[in-house]
Order: C-alpha cells, then structure tokens, then sequence
C-alpha cells in the first residue's frame, strides 16, 4: 500500500525522452573535449528521477555525479559502486554515524569552510579512512563555499594535513551573461586556488558557462538542466513532455461569462471549454493564468481563467465538435511549447518549472 507521500497524480503526466538526454550528454561530451561532463542530479534529478536518468548516464561513460542530499548520495552509490558521488552540503549537519557512512562508502564530500574542513580531518583520523574531498571555494557568489578570508589556511591546512583533494570547485555568478565582468574576475580568482592543486580536478563552468566561455572549462565541467533541456541550444534537445488530462468537457452560453477563481478571464460568448485534472500543485504556475496555451495535434488551446491547485481550464473552442474527448492528453509543456517558452511566460527560470512539475505527476521513459 501506498502511503500518502508516494501518491501520485495520474492525471498529470511528465514524459522524459532518454534518448534526447543520450544526444544533449554526447554532444557535451564531444564539445568540452578533453575536459570530462559531470552530471548533477541533485533534488531527485531535477524531479525526472534519480534512478532512471543515472543508469542511463552511467550506461553512456558518466563517472561523476554531484548530489546535495545525503539520502540521495547513498541512492546513487547502491546504483554504482564505480562512478564518484559527490556530496555537495558536505558534512554539514550530519550526524557521526551519517559521517562514518559517507566514509565507508566512498561518497566525496564537499568541504564549504575551513571549520567543516578541520572537523572532516578529525573525523578521517578516529575512522582510519583516507577519504576524499572536494574543495568549493566561493569566488564570488557569497553562496556556500569558503570564503576568500579563509583560503590561505585552506590551502595551507590541506598541504600540512596531506589531504586527499579530490577537485578544487567554484560556481559562477553570471554564466548566462556573456558580457558581465564578473565571470573573468572569477576566473582570476580560481586560477590563484588551483595552482596550488595541480594534481586535482578543476571545476568550475556550470550548464550555461560549458557552452558560453569554452576557457572556463579546466578539467570537469557541471552539467545540471543543459543535459536536460533547460539551455536554448541548437544543439540542446527537449528532454520532457507535460501533459494533463482533460477531465471533462462543457460548452457555456453567453450567459457565463465568468471563469475560474475571481473571474480573472471572462468572456460573453459560446465556449467550449475543458478542464485539465493538474493545476499548480503539479507544477504548472498561477503566473500562466491567461497568460500561456495548450496543444493537442499541434493547435493551441489558451489557457483561460486562474489556474487552482488542481484544475486548469482551456478554451477548446477553435476545436472541431468532439475532436477532444474526456481522457485524451493535453500538452502543456513540449514539442510546441518549450520548457524555455513556458519559463518565460512564468517570469523565472527553465530550473524551477522543470523541479516543480516533477513532484506529484506521474512519470513515463522513452527511449
């Protein structure tokens, strides 16, 4: 039996293509060459599933996989004992026990400051394991990371201690502007820590720097959503289908004139209308309300009125009589309306939808 954290919406479904993921991670592969891709599939891979995509990565030569949840690391190693698993919260808040097992299965953590760096070399002391780690150095973001105050000691704690610096890290500010001054004085900065780390992997080009500043690519680039489509590419292929299923089917004189909560949309006319069984819980944002569109068989079918927590409502009329049916699919986000088109409409980024509808739909592989 089901508990009520793993029920789904079948009215909701994500479709992920495995085979477009296959092409975008080739083509990454081919174009940051001789640098390696890592993959991150952090927050259950972006909501597509953990499980799925990393089999299929790992069946493609990924080694290397950048994780922020403990559980989610130790669902990685069961599905590979080879590939390196790195932790990016590192140790922080972990318990001794949840630490002793980050060493014993060879899970890599990322160290974000120098008191974190310190406790790690107590701890691989009192197990007796020689563990590897990754240092993230903040250059700029004042996210995570260690700071530039403590760098030095970093540095210097590393070469006393002997510590088994698996890669040196950054994360870039402005990745997606191509023009901002930032993204070289960061640069700058990286290549003032890594000098003193010859023998590591060097990181620090995310999704949008692997295909904006080929120079920023050192020894292992990041690949988040690009892999998955989020990254209007050429190259870059749609990885995800959204579909909702159409639940019922009205026709409304012109005496209705209101639809939805509040009557945001409101119309004097004959409508067909048809209600889709997903709304924002699903991942779809109140933000498109009136403000995006539907396909079936390549027409668009605007979205009408507030979208609720679980019903969204489209105008069908441009539909011929009975073209549409109770149970057929609708697209919401796909081949003719892109993850990219529909990020924007919302005012935010392809990320957040893409983790978003992931969550409570059901889910279906193609490849």
């Amino acid at each position: 039996m089901k508990t009520v954290e793993h029920i789904i919406n079948n009215n909701g479904l994500l479709r992920i293509n495995l085979s477009n993921l296959s092409d975008n991670y080739i083509f990454l592969s081919k174009f940051v060459k001789p640098s390696r891709v890592a993959s991150v599939l952090k927050s259950n891979c972006y909501g597509l599933g953990l499980e799925k995509v990393a089999k299929k990565l790992l069946g493609l030569g990924c080694k290397d996989f950048f994780l922020t949840s403990f559980e989610e690391a130790f669902a990685l190693k069961k599905i590979t004992s080879k590939g390196n698993v790195i932790l990016l919260n590192g140790i922080i808040g972990q318990s001794e026990k949840e630490i002793y097992d980050i060493f014993k299965s060879k899970i890599i953590p990322v160290i974000n400051s120098f008191n974190e760096l310190k406790k790690f070399y107590e701890f691989s002391k009192k197990f007796n394991i020689n563990q590897k780690i990754t240092l993230h150095f903040d250059t700029g973001i004042n996210r995570i990371g260690i700071g530039q105050h403590e760098k030095k000691e970093v540095i210097n704690f590393c070469k006393k201690k002997k510590i088994n610096i698996f890669c040196v890290m950054s994360h870039l500010i402005s990745s997606d502007e191509i023009e901002s001054k930032y993204n070289m004085i960061q640069k700058t900065k990286f290549e003032e820590i890594i000098k003193f780390f010859p023998e590591s992997l060097h990181s620090l080009s995310n999704s949008n720097a692997i295909l904006n500043f080929k120079q920023f690519n050192y020894s292992l680039v990041r690949s988040g959503g690009c892999i998955f489509g989020t990254t209007n590419h050429l190259k870059i292929k749609n990885v995800i289908e959204f579909f909702g299923r159409v639940l019922q089917i009205r026709t409304l004189d012109k005496d209705h004139e209101g639809f939805g909560y509040n009557a945001t949309f409101q119309s004097y006319q004959r409508k067909n209308i048809a209600i889709l069984g997903v709304g924002y819980a699903d991942g779809l944002p109140r933000i498109l309300s009136n403000n995006s569109n539907a396909f079936f068989k390549k027409k668009k079918l605007p979205i009408i009125g507030s979208i609720s927590m679980d019903y969204t409502i489209i105008d069908i009329s441009s539909l011929n009589n009975n073209e549409l049916k109770v149970g057929d699919w609708v697209e919401l986000i796909g081949n003719n309306i892109s993850l990219e088109e529909v990020s924007s409409r919302a005012g935010t980024i392809s990320y957040e939808i893409l983790n978003s509808v992931g969550n409570r739909v059901k889910k279906s592989y193609i490849d």
